[in-house]
């Protein structure tokens, strides 16, 4: 939570408190926040999984995801499973993703302020019908957004206006043939500012 690409935001303590009503364990990817916004273990989250692909590393130039969490059994659990097939990163990337953890602060913040700023921008464009950003007032779980993380982070989700259903499709392949500062691809997180559109490129 958020989700993608929708930006869908999840109650991570009232999810937490069913979960462990049925002892049934919670795991939350938290890319999209990053722990510098938002920490699902601290609301009751078992296991949460990070790209560090993304943020973490920050600069398009490691593959690696992490686990994190605060239960020993499960740790060890997890670590024999590692060991045993071999699924360890090459010590370059610990040492790249090592170095994006340092500026990580900083750049969520930037990020999180520029996205703000493109937010409410999109959010009074005329030919832009809805826009999805968590921190946004218009969001419909702002408030649960609000009260579990520290921002909106760096992605925004926003629908082109169209006067047919069956146009959307063009009107977003236009829309990112035309972009000058962004550059169509598929990722986020990292220094480079991105758009895609899922129904053409990732969810279609």
């Amino acid at each position: 939570t958020p989700t993608n690409p929708n930006l869908e935001v999840t109650d991570i303590a009232k999810i937490s408190a069913i979960t462990k009503k049925h002892n049934v364990m919670l795991v939350v990817d938290n890319t999209f926040l990053s722990p510098y916004l938002q920490q699902p273990i601290k609301l009751g989250a078992d296991i949460v999984s990070h790209s560090c692909t993304k943020s973490i590393g920050g600069h398009s130039d490691v593959v690696m995801g992490a686990v994190c969490l605060n239960n020993e059994e499960i740790y060890n659990a997890l670590r024999f499973h590692q060991n045993t097939s071999g699924a360890v990163p090459a010590p370059f990337d610990c040492y790249m993703a090592q170095r994006g953890l340092k500026t990580l602060h900083v750049r969520m913040q930037r990020s999180n302020e520029n996205a703000e700023a493109i937010a409410h921008f999109l959010e009074k464009h005329a030919r832009v019908t809805r826009v999805s950003w968590p921190f946004l007032k218009s969001h419909p779980q702002n408030s649960i957004a609000v009260q579990q993380s520290r921002g909106g982070g760096m992605v925004i989700s926003f629908w082109v206006k169209t006067e047919k259903e069956e146009d959307k499709r063009e009107a977003c392949a236009t829309f990112l043939a035309n972009l000058k500062v962004f550059a169509c691809a598929e990722s986020l997180g990292a220094v480079e500012s991105l758009a895609e559109s899922p129904s053409l490129m990732t969810h279609g």
